[in-house]
């Protein structure tokens, strides 16, 4: 794995893997500035592309907020805030993702669950 990571993508996947939040490319580049402030954004999108394709990160479409990346790798759900874009994790159906398996007729890769609606906050503020 070492090998085929050079020192950016290896800070842009150190970024990505600490972040709870669930970074668009802006974030992570604003974030891997303080670690390397030789980065440019092209360096970043091309790290995420290669990243994400590698399989080392996630890339989720969150909708009208674009595309945030995921450093969780193991099987889980998102909840996504229509207002605020607030991501966040849960594993809502890990019993109906091993029901998905017992397909004969279609070999299930991938069972990915994003539930969208308001958050706490959200919520609050608009009542």
């Amino acid at each position: 794995m070492a090998a085929l990571l050079t020192k950016h993508r290896e800070t842009v996947l150190t970024v990505v893997q600490t972040s709870k939040d669930h970074p668009t490319a802006r974030q992570v580049f604003e974030r891997s500035l303080k670690r390397d402030p030789r980065l440019s954004m092209a360096t970043v999108y091309n790290s995420l592309n290669f990243l994400t394709e590698g399989g080392y990160v996630r890339r989720l479409d969150s909708g009208e907020d674009g595309t945030r990346y995921d450093g969780i790798l193991a099987q889980h759900d998102h909840l996504i805030c229509r207002q605020c874009g607030h991501i966040e994790d849960v594993d809502l159906l890990p019993a109906e993702r091993a029901r998905f398996s017992t397909l004969s007729h279609f070999h299930v890769e991938e069972v990915s669950l994003r539930l969208t609606g308001l958050c706490a906050k959200c919520r609050r503020s608009a009542g």
